[in-house]
């Protein structure tokens, strides 16, 4: 497994939503000529209540990682996700997003679930990390500091982001896929990761 780039959420360019209702910062999204990227993951502040944004042909993973919970009203369902809960959602739902408690953050993963199959899950500290043949990973630190152990250059803090690119094919012949890696973390810290793969 190689060494992952290390984003700084500090270096996020913040953009309003249309609606107002607070900004995105995009962590990163597939590479290529495309008006439409295949998958996008980026980081919302949510700052006031109201409608997201429809977009058909994407579905997505809606992840609270603020201290708030976010309630999002869909014409079928009504979703109370406390922070670190997700809901997974098409991206043409109408969707409407509560604050009950006060302004939040949540981590967006969208993609094109015709050409992508996509994880995301919580990690536990000390666990040990290895890249999956393929697939494009992301770990992004909420609330504190993580490490790699024996990469003392690489430390996230709160916000920031590890990120392995997808492997070319001759990538995957030149890279030892038994090699991990393992993390370590201050006791409040959490990391989430994502990983896609592209359907073949």
């Amino acid at each position: 497994m190689k060494l992952p780039e290390r984003l700084r959420f500090t270096d996020l360019l913040p953009i309003a939503w249309q609606n107002g209702g607070g900004v995105t910062r995009e962590v990163a999204r597939q590479k290529g000529d495309g008006e439409s990227p295949g998958w996008r993951v980026s980081v919302a502040e949510l700052d006031r209540e109201g409608p997201f944004s429809m977009i058909a042909g994407i579905r997505r993973h809606f992840t609270v990682i603020g201290k708030h919970p976010v309630t999002l009203v869909l014409p079928d369902q009504r979703a109370v996700l406390a922070p670190r809960e997700s809901l997974i959602f098409e991206g043409e739902a109408a969707v409407n997003c509560l604050l009950p408690e006060g302004p939040s953050r949540a981590l967006n993963l969208m993609y094109n679930s015709a050409n992508w199959q996509a994880s995301v899950r919580w990690l536990t500290s000390g666990e040990s990390l290895r890249q999956a043949p393929s697939a494009e990973t992301l770990i992004l630190a909420v609330d504190g500091q993580a490490w790699l152990v024996g990469e003392p250059s690489l430390p996230l803090d709160g916000g920031d982001i590890w990120h392995w690119p997808r492997l070319s094919a001759d990538d995957e012949l030149a890279t030892d896929s038994c090699h991990t890696m393992t993390f370590e973390t201050l006791p409040a810290t959490r990391l989430i990761r994502i990983d896609l793969f592209p359907r073949v």
